[in-house]
Parts: structure tokens; sequence; C-alpha cells
């Protein structure tokens, strides 16, 4: 049993909660809490811009010498801090005052903190507008949307370093495909093509080899990609397989420069294929479509494309030509390790990286110049690896070790 002191001692402290709780409104508190942070941070670099004059006289304040210098009293100093803008009292000297190294050092980095967060508010998606505006309500600056841009060029010695990398030796397989971005040139706004190239290596990892930035997407750029590719280290005789849609020039330059099997993406086919066949019958000519490219084996996809043209060929003729067209470059994944083949089938894997690139890149509009395209790369490419180190594709590595028990 409590005794009538601490009940009284519990009662005092509910009554002074409950008065206190009356009193304050909200975000009364925070806005409290907030100004005793920035006054104890203020106090704590006077005091140091006060230690750091005396270090340059050589005495305390109200310490004589034989040639004196007088304090002169204080100028006021407003500084970004990481909590906002501090009014700080600098100490001064009657004349001359000397530079004060701590001031110095705090208004660079509060020029670097705002660099710091201008970069990565836009590299993580919001437009130079909406960048500046945010931080000049947030801080006070007066920054426009050019200044945005002008920041985060500081990072471009790092992207160029990024975009010349080594490839890695064991690329198996390369995923190829491009997308068009809408860029300024001669004063009027045109469409021009970023080429991308995935590896998936032999332990399954895959890796953002590298981006060419081109008017257009045909044989001679790509050939040039390819070629870049091969010279930064892309291993010809390692690669066993090269997937991206049925564009001619890929092809043409696959052909060419690498000289490797290639695999037509299955998905584009199915699409394609799809837009020849009546709403009605749609469904069952698709269960045939698969029942040929997700066959077991090459022997169960022919006896499955016999039986597709055995029941649709007089009803959609265009239809069915188009899925028996290119059959070897369509089957080229049966080679490969059957855990591999889902993988293989289509250019998910880097269409799905495409999307993610023209999510970042439509708020930012039209590219003003070939550097604004490489950092939204650069960032997107460096956070999708980033995901990718903890997840492998299932069978690369199971195939590596397969080849080389095989070899011993």
């Amino acid at each position: 049993m409590k005794s009538v002191s601490q009940n009284l001692s519990r009662l005092t402290r509910q009554i002074v909660a409950r008065r206190v709780e009356s009193v304050l409104q909200p975000g009364e508190v925070l806005a409290a809490i907030e100004d005793c942070t920035h006054k104890i941070v203020a106090n704590a670099l006077d005091q140091a811009l006060q230690d750091e004059l005396s270090g340059q006289l050589g005495r305390a304040p109200y310490e004589r010498a034989s040639q004196p210098q007088y304090r002169n009293g204080f100028k006021l100093s407003r500084v970004l801090g990481i909590t906002g803008w501090l009014t700080l009292h600098r100490p001064v000297l009657r004349g001359a005052t000397p530079p004060s190294a701590l001031l110095i050092a705090m208004k660079r980095g509060a020029k670097g903190l705002v660099g710091f967060l201008a970069a990565r508010f836009w590299l993580r998606g919001a437009s130079t507008r909406a960048v500046a505006q945010e931080l000049n309500t947030a801080y006070g600056t007066k920054l426009r949307p050019c200044d945005v841009s002008t920041l985060t060029s500081a990072l471009l010695p790092e992207i160029q370093q990024w975009l010349s990398r080594p490839v890695p030796k064991d690329i198996r397989y390369l995923y190829l495909d491009a997308l068009y971005l809408p860029a300024k040139k001669l004063g009027f706004t045109t469409s021009q093509a970023l080429l991308a190239a995935l590896g998936l290596d032999s332990s399954g990892h895959v890796h953002v080899l590298g981006f060419l930035f081109g008017d257009r997407e045909d044989k001679d750029t790509w050939a040039a990609f390819l070629k870049e590719l091969l010279a930064r280290g892309l291993n010809r005789s390692a690669l066993r397989l090269a997937v991206s849609d049925e564009h001619k020039a890929i092809l043409a330059a696959v052909a060419e420069v690498l000289g490797v099997p290639h695999q037509l993406c299955l998905v584009h086919k199915m699409r394609n294929v799809r837009a020849r066949v009546a709403a009605r019958d749609r469904r069952a000519f698709l269960e045939a479509f698969k029942a040929v490219f997700w066959a077991e084996s090459r022997e169960l996809a022919h006896e499955a494309l016999g039986r597709l043209k055995a029941r649709w060929e007089g009803s959609y003729p265009k239809a069915v030509a188009l899925t028996e067209a290119n059959w070897g470059l369509c089957l080229a994944f049966m080679a490969e390790p059957r855990s591999l083949w889902t993988v293989l089938r289509s250019t998910n894997l880097i269409e799905r990286f495409n999307r993610e690139l023209r999510r970042r890149l439509r708020p930012a509009g039209a590219m003003m110049n070939e550097a604004e395209v490489w950092k939204l790369v650069w960032i997107v490419s460096t956070e999708q690896e980033k995901r990718w180190q903890n997840h492998r594709v299932h069978g690369a590595k199971r195939w590596v070790n397969s080849r080389l028990q095989a070899a011993a």
C-alpha cells in the first residue's frame, strides 16, 4: 500500500501533466525544441569563434598586452546549418580583423550541404525546378533550376569513369535494347536513341555493361556500340547468346561483330501475333502459341507448331506465318541450361530496366545535352546494380559448375 506522500506526489505529477497539455498547442513543443537546439548550437559556435580570435591574438578577453589590438564588439553573421540558418556573433577588432577559418569552413560547408541535397533530390527523381523551390523554401537560398544542373555537374568525372569501366570477363549472355529520348538540338526537339546493354555472368549476377547515345538505331550504330564493349573487355569467346527483339540492325551487328547465337524475344513475337488474331479466338491461339515456344524440347515444339498450323492456318495465315518466322532464332535458348530458359526466352530483364530509366527520365523532359543523359543513366544504373547484388539468376552458377566438372 502506498503512503500518503507517494499518492500526493503521483496526483501532483498528473495535475501538472494535464496543465502542461492544456496550455501547449499542437506544434509548440516541436517549435520550442527547435528553438532550443538553434540556441545551443549558436552559443557553442559563438564560443568557438571567441576562442579562435583569442588564439590569434595570444590572449584572453580583457587581458592586457604590450601592443594591444582592441576588441570592438561583434558583427552578426548568418550561416546555414543542418537545422536551418544560424545567426552567429563574430567578434571583431578595431581596424582589420583577421579572417576566421572556422567561419570560412562553415560557409563552405553550407554551400556543400545545399549542393549535396540539390544533387541527391534531383537524382532521386525531382525536377530541377522542384528541387530549387523546395530548398529555397527550407533554407532561404536563391537557387535557380539552372543552378541545380550546375551543382549536379560536379558528379561528371565520377560518371565518366563509371562509363569507361572494364566489362566483366565472364559475361555469358548479352541483352540488347534501345529507348528513345527527346533531346534539344540546334534549337528544336528531336528524338534520339539510347542503346543499352546488360550482361548475365557465370555466377548468375546481372551487370549494366554500357550505353551509347546516338542519332538513330541502325546497324553502324549498334556495331560501334558492340565494338566499344569488346574494347572494354567483353569476352567474345565466353559469350554464349545475345538476346534482343527482332530489330534488323541488332541482328546484323551481332552477326558481324560478335558472331554468337541470337535469341529473339518471344514476348515481342507473341504481342505481334496477338494483334493479328480476332478477339474471339485470341485466347485459344495464344495457348497454342505457348505450347510451341514453352515446350520441353525442340521435338515437342515442332509437334506443337504442326498442330497450330493445322488448326489456324486457314483462319489466320499471317499470324501463323509470323509464328513460324525465324524459327531457329526463336529456339536458340533451348541449347542452354533448362534452368535459364525463363530468363533467356525474352528481353524482360532489360525491358524492366528500361522502364525504370523512362520513369526517371520523364520528369527531366527534353535533354539539354549528353551530360544530362549520363547523369540520369548513372544514378538509375548504380541503384539497380545495388538491388542486383543480393540476387542472381538461378541456374547460371550451377551450369558453370557442371561445365567445370565435365572438363575435369
